[in-house]
């Protein structure tokens, strides 16, 4: 089972940009991907889900 990680990396009031990693290996690295809050917070629900729980979302330090 794939185990994720969303790692919100900039936050504006609009939209998150985060690094996506599943199995500990980055899956974005030509740069962020940009969600709206709305459509982070779906994309974190459904891996959370499909996963059985081994997903998580974390902020960097300065992200806020």
């Amino acid at each position: 089972m794939n185990e994720y990680k969303l790692v919100v990396v900039v936050e504006t009031k609009e939209h998150a940009y985060i690094r996506m990693f599943v199995n500990n290996i980055l899956v974005n690295p030509e740069g962020l991907i940009r969600l709206k809050h709305e459509e982070l917070d779906q994309l974190f629900k459904d891996l959370f889900k499909g996963s059985k729980g081994k997903c998580i979302k974390c902020h960097c330090l300065y992200a806020r």
